[in-house]
């Protein structure tokens, strides 16, 4: 997630005004709408992850698979609640102007608490991605051993240890981050100077850590566990054939859907985090590039990350018949539900006022 610090910059709505370059004019634009675009992505996010929790874990569909994602979908919940808040105040409402209720010490606060938490987040959701590829890569390769890799309860242990392990790492993050109040000017002061001479010791524990924790060494793991995700795949379609005849190609086919599922997942956490990992090495190998150019692409990165967050219902609904099927049931068990109390409510309803009109007419 964006990282930026725009009280740091220089007035936004004055270069908007005229920009200087083409670049400039992109990311005055996707400004503009930010705020309204990560609005209605985190307005479909919220609930459809949600939606993911509950189909999920239910007891018919527990599997390990299954329960990383499900740990996958509490994460971009707390990036997206995070997030609302922020693009709320700080793009939608105060927009350019950099007005004085728009960076309150309270606000900047919020926004030092909104950048740690989303980068945090984040990043359990990304390793997270690794691990499923890496348990699918592993069931696949077994998968003529009749042998279950892994059990459910071990998944949930692993989706707890990447959550706890992630927030521990990213300790000297949360260190760096300061809210400093100079004279009535507000500033953030945490990751916003990557590449810096002047930087302490601690602040280039918490950059590197950033780096290599949260872009470099997951976008590598996923990349390569997804290709030979990819590779074993089809190794695995013809030795099954081979060896146990075409009786099993039911099964093989579904093992196959699963497989392509999880694929598209992780070709979305390439596509998404990608050029964002490859922007903060430039900030640190390039003198400037931050302020130059990376500052440019924030918010455009910040709404690639929001769609990866909201993207896995839509491919869940697409790719899984078993997740459609147990959506369909519990929407017609809360549609049953509502119309069996609406007639409850309706009969209870009709019963009174038919008792009222009999005592009306004794009266009579």
């Amino acid at each position: 997630m964006n990282f930026s610090n725009e009280t740091n910059l220089t007035d936004p709505q004055e270069q908007c005004q005229s920009p200087a370059n083409g670049l400039l004019s992109y990311a005055c634009f996707i400004f503009s709408i930010h705020g309204y675009a990560s609005l209605v992505i985190c307005c479909f996010g919220v609930p459809t992850n949600i939606v993911n929790i509950v189909i999920l874990t239910r007891k018919n569909l527990r599997s390990p698979i299954n329960c990383i994602l499900a740990g996958i979908a509490i994460a971009d919940v707390l990036t997206m609640l995070c997030y609302m808040p922020y693009c709320i105040h700080f793009y939608i409402i105060h927009g350019l102007a950099r007005t004085k209720d728009k960076y309150t010490y309270g606000w900047v606060w919020y926004m030092a608490i909104h950048s740690g938490l989303s980068i945090t987040t984040h990043t359990i959701s990304i390793w997270l991605g690794v691990c499923m590829a890496i348990v699918r890569y592993i069931y696949i390769k077994s998968m003529g051993n009749n042998k279950s890799i892994m059990k459910v309860q071990n998944s949930v242990i692993l989706v707890i240890i990447v959550y706890v392990c992630t927030v521990l790492c990213y300790l000297p993050v949360y260190i760096v981050y300061r809210v400093d109040n100079n004279n009535g000017s507000v500033q953030l002061n945490g990751l916003t100077n990557l590449g810096a001479s002047d930087q302490t010791w601690l602040q280039k524990t918490a950059a590197g850590v950033f780096i290599l924790i949260g872009k470099v060494f997951p976008c590598v793991l996923i990349c390569i566990f997804g290709g030979l995700l990819l590779r074993s795949l089809h190794e695995s379609k013809k030795r099954t054939l081979t060896l146990k005849g075409a009786q099993c190609a039911n099964r093989l086919k579904q093992h196959k859907r699963t497989t392509v599922m999880l694929l598209a997942i992780i070709v979305m956490y390439i596509v998404t985090q990608m050029p964002s990992s490859i922007l903060v090495v430039l900030c640190v190998c390039v003198e400037n590039f931050m302020e130059n150019t990376y500052m440019l692409f924030a918010e455009t990165l910040d709404l690639m990350s929001l769609i990866n967050s909201s993207a896995n219902f839509c491919m869940y609904c697409a790719m899984s018949r078993q997740f459609r099927d147990c959506l369909f049931e519990i929407a017609c068990d809360n549609i049953q539900s509502k119309s069996s109390k609406m007639y409850h409510a309706v009969r209870s309803q009709s019963q009174t006022t038919a008792v009222t009109t009999h005592n009306h007419n004794v009266k009579l």
